[in-house]
């Protein structure tokens, strides 16, 4: 048994979920993701299970610390699972970068982190596109759009906003791109891609409206209700060429795009206080500004 510890927003989630599958899948063995964490994060809540994964979800699966006061007890664990025979791999994410010791943890194992490089799921990328479709179907606008995204040159450009402005401390560890930023990618594209279109997709959608104009033809897309984020990943997904955010977010719906030609520009700077090396988070084919 694969047991991950979700933690974090939809994108960390699905970074975490996908190390998981890849994990499960290697060993032929099941998947079940713990998920006790966002009972002490009010901010973050289990999405998931808005995608047609396939794993167990569970807040009550054994804890195994691998810090404080009770790592002595998950020592002990440890001798009685090697006495019956069932010793458990605990990995705790050592760093930022891609860490290939981990794709040869046990059959059973335990992770704690987020794990955000391909390079831990590469091998199983279409298994993750069928995982990561939407249970519930587009409705409304948000499918009038995506039938338009499917008829022309469509760029999806992701906004993040939200607690990244409003919250000091997490402007201070991840920052957030300017509009001149968004100007310099969008005429990239520009330059590129003939007849496009922009699609804008943000969590701050009067803010992007207000604030961001390309010289050519754009429809903001207003985010879809709580709970269906997912939707809105998927549209992204769709267009042929993406603008991303510093967001984990932003890098799942580039990442899900199965057009071959596909252009994909992320910024240059992911973290202003975090990790100054991401060279393992972004693909070498995407193009960083």
């Amino acid at each position: 048994m694969i047991v991950m510890r979700l933690k974090g927003g939809l994108g960390n989630q699905m970074f975490q979920y996908a190390l998981g599958r890849r994990l499960s899948m290697d060993r032929n063995t099941g998947l079940a993701l713990e998920t006790s964490s966002f009972k002490t994060d009010h901010l973050r809540v289990y999405r998931l299970d808005t995608f047609q994964i396939s794993a167990t979800a569970s807040d009550q699966l054994p804890f195994f610390p691998t810090t404080g006061p009770k790592r002595r007890i998950n020592a002990f664990l440890q001798f009685f699972r090697k006495l019956i025979g069932q010793p458990f791999d605990i990995l705790k994410e050592r760093s930022f970068d891609f860490d290939p010791s981990v794709l040869h943890c046990s059959t059973n194992a335990f992770l704690d982190g987020f794990w955000q490089s391909e390079q831990y799921f590469l091998s199983v990328r279409q298994t993750l596109i069928n995982d990561f479709q939407p249970t519930q179907p587009l409705t409304g606008e948000l499918a009038h759009i995506v039938n338009a995204i499917t008829q022309c040159n469509a760029v999806a450009i992701h906004v993040r906003r939200g607690d990244y402005v409003s919250d000091p401390t997490t402007t201070a560890y991840h920052g957030v791109c300017s509009k001149q930023w968004y100007e310099q990618a969008a005429q990239y594209m520009k330059d590129k891609v003939p007849e496009l279109q922009f699609f804008v997709f943000s969590d701050d959608f009067e803010w992007a409206k207000n604030n961001l104009s390309f010289d050519a033809p754009t429809t903001f897309v207003k985010p879809s209700p709580d709970g269906l984020e997912c939707h809105d990943l998927y549209a992204m997904s769709l267009c042929k060429h993406n603008i991303i955010a510093n967001s984990s977010f932003s890098w799942w719906g580039a990442w899900l795009n199965q057009h071959p030609n596909k252009i994909v520009i992320a910024p240059k700077q992911w973290f202003i206080a975090g990790p100054q090396t991401t060279d393992d988070l972004i693909p070498k084919s995407w193009i960083r500004l």
